[in-house]
This record gives C-alpha cells, structure tokens and sequence, in this order.
C-alpha cells in the first residue's frame, strides 16, 4: 500500500472518531480510547467554549490550553524547540496585580499615617490645649449662670453678673447682686447663707472645668459676692472660708432666729421634695442654749393638694423620719463653729392648724401623738 492510501486512511479514521465517537485499539496492548466531541464549558454564567471544541476522552473532559488561559487574562506561547507551554500574565493582567500591589501599600502607609495621628493627638490631649482668656472664661461662666438668680434664690428678677481679675497664679471673681427690680430682696443681706454659698461654691467648681487645660489651671481661686447697690454689703471667700460683711464670720450668727431662718429657707420645698406636695408649706422656729437646741416643725396643709393634716401623712412614717432627719443634720451643719456647736438637738414636727398632731424627737427616737 502506498504511504498516500496510508494518510488518507488514518485522517479518516480520526474523523468518524471526532463526529461519531469510537473505540480504536492501538498496539500490541490494545489501548482502548473513547473520545466524545460537543462539551460547552460556561464560568459563572459565561460561555468559553467556541469553535475550539473540547473533548471527553475516556471519561476525562480534556480543554484547549489556550482557550482557558486567554480567558483568564493569560498569554500562552509554544515553546517547539523545547516541547514547552509558556504562560505568562497579560499586560493588562500584569498592570492589574501591580496595581493592587501599589494600593497595598499606600493603605499600610495611611495606617502608619492614623497611628502618627491619633499618637499626637493623645500627646496634645495630656498637654494644655487652650489657649483661651479670662474674657472667654468669663462669658463662659455668665451664660452658664444666666438664671442664678432663679435657679439659687428663687427670684428671676436678681440680676446676677459675674468678672474675672488675675493671671496665671491667682484667679479673683467678683459677682455683683442688683436687687432692683427684685420684689422678694431689698439687698443682698436678705439673702439665704446657705444659698450663697451654694452658688458660689458652684460657680469655682464650673471655673476650675473652664481652667483646665489652660494657663490658668494652676490658679489659686479667690473672689467676693458685692450688692450692686450697696458696695458695704459683701461676702468675702478667701479660698476656704466664706466672710460677711453684715456679721463677724459666715458661720457666726447673732441668735438662734438667724440660724432658724437658713434652716427654714434651706427647706422651702421640702412639701414637694419630701412628701411629693408642694402645696404643703414649712415653718421651722428653734429654741435653746448651747447645750440643747430644739426645733419645732408646723406644717400647714391649709393649701396642700393631697393631705387634709398630719394624721393623713403620718401613713408614711418614714417620709416623716426622713424629713426631721434631714432638718436635725442641716442644723448640725449651721451651728459648726459657732457657740452651738456642741448642743444636743431634740425637736417635733406639728400640725399647723390642730396642735394635738405632734411627732416628737427626743435625739435618738421618734413617738407619734396618733
């Protein structure tokens, strides 16, 4: 046969294996194939598959090399001196990975960057970081303290202003009191003690917040309370103690009726803050020497909203404890350092209007007239 026949037979043998399918026995082994045409091969819903068909050959799906690579962004090349298959990324695969890398990089910079950052920040939050005046200081305190006169002494109509002096060292306020257009104080010196000095001690609290972190957060603070009206009338606080013009110490008083009278505006609300009654109204007197105080509680339930008198609130006997408790520690407090200080305080708490309704306290218990 000659060598043409031969190659003719041989393509056509390939070809009926390509279209039909076939078993072919090769060698002395007799090597069985079985090759299948017409596999479309999809990746995440797109075709690659085109005219380059893959085959099934003995139940193994075999693909063009190149139809697979060019579809993932690779070059292939044949190497025929070698017998060698070259892939390698495509330009544009290769910008791509570089790219990315780049990106990388520039985001572990950035972190660096944060970290710089936030590490400088700390650092300035541990340092001084204002560089504000006494003037801003000052408008601070004046806007915080807008309604003193309400908020501390229950009259909207005080007028209350406030200044600051000083540097770096030593921090003077000075707040002047205008009773003018008050009709509840004729001065400063119809104002509570006690209040006083409850505003005061919140205005140094709210200015050593406003110092902090500043040049003047080291400051010693000193200042005084003047009538505007009347410069003689003041309250002196020396960084300690508070001092008054109208009386030789701010814990000194004349009598047992100006200590009385502090305790009695000190609970001015006590019908709503003890007894959730703010119709219920408070008359507080005290008597006695320096060895014994005794107070005596009239409560006047004439204008009260819920209780008719005091058999009624007496179902709350511990509100009623509480109450005198919290009367017998604030006349504690008021005659610290004075010639009272020393004195054993016993008291009762009555009915304004039916006297026979007593609660007494002889400094350890309490007994109940009903």
């Amino acid at each position: 046969m000659s060598k043409t026949k031969k190659i003719a037979i041989l393509i056509l043998t390939v070809m009926t294996l390509l279209v039909f399918g076939a078993t072919a026995v090769v060698g002395a082994n007799a090597l069985t194939v079985k090759a299948y045409p017409g596999v479309t091969i999809f990746y995440n819903g797109r075709q690659l598959t085109d005219d380059q068909q893959p085959l099934i050959i003995n139940d193994y799906t075999y693909v063009p090399l190149r139809m697979v690579m060019e579809n993932f962004g690779k070059d292939i090349t044949w190497d025929g001196a070698n017998r060698r298959v070259l892939i390698s990324d495509s330009l544009e695969e290769a910008q791509r990975q570089a790219d990315l890398i780049n990106l990388q990089n520039e985001n572990k910079r950035l972190q660096a960057t944060i970290e710089q950052l936030n590490a400088t920040i700390a650092d300035l939050q541990k340092r001084k970081t204002s560089t504000a005046d006494l003037d801003d200081i000052e408008d601070a305190l004046n806007d915080y303290f807008e309604d003193a006169g309400y908020d501390y002494f229950s009259d909207r109509y005080l007028g209350i202003t406030i200044t600051l002096s000083g540097d770096e060292d030593d921090i003077k306020y000075l707040v002047r009191v205008d009773c003018s257009d008050s009709s509840k104080y004729k001065n400063i010196r119809d104002l509570s003690k006690t209040k006083i000095e409850d505003f005061l001690e919140d205005l140094e609290s709210k200015l050593l917040k406003e110092i902090d972190r500043t040049d003047y957060e080291d400051a010693d603070i000193t200042g005084e309370m003047r009538d505007r009206n009347n410069s003689s009338y003041y309250v002196k606080y020396n960084g300690r103690t508070y001092s008054y013009s109208w009386s030789s110490s701010s814990y000194y008083y004349d009598d047992l009726d100006d200590i009385a009278s502090e305790v009695e505006d000190y609970f001015e609300d006590a019908g709503d803050t003890y007894f959730d009654d703010e119709g219920i109204r408070v008359y507080i007197t005290l008597s006695g020497d320096e060895d014994e105080i005794e107070y005596l509680i009239r409560l006047d339930f004439r204008y009260a909203d819920y209780y008719d008198d005091l058999t009624e609130l007496s179902k709350s006997r511990s509100r009623i404890e509480s109450f005198m408790n919290a009367v017998k520690n604030r006349i504690s407090r008021e005659i610290d350092g004075t010639d009272f200080e020393d004195a054993d305080i016993i008291g009762e708490l009555r009915d304004y209007s039916k006297s026979s309704y007593y609660v007494e306290y002889n400094g350890s218990r309490y007994y109940y007239s009903f």
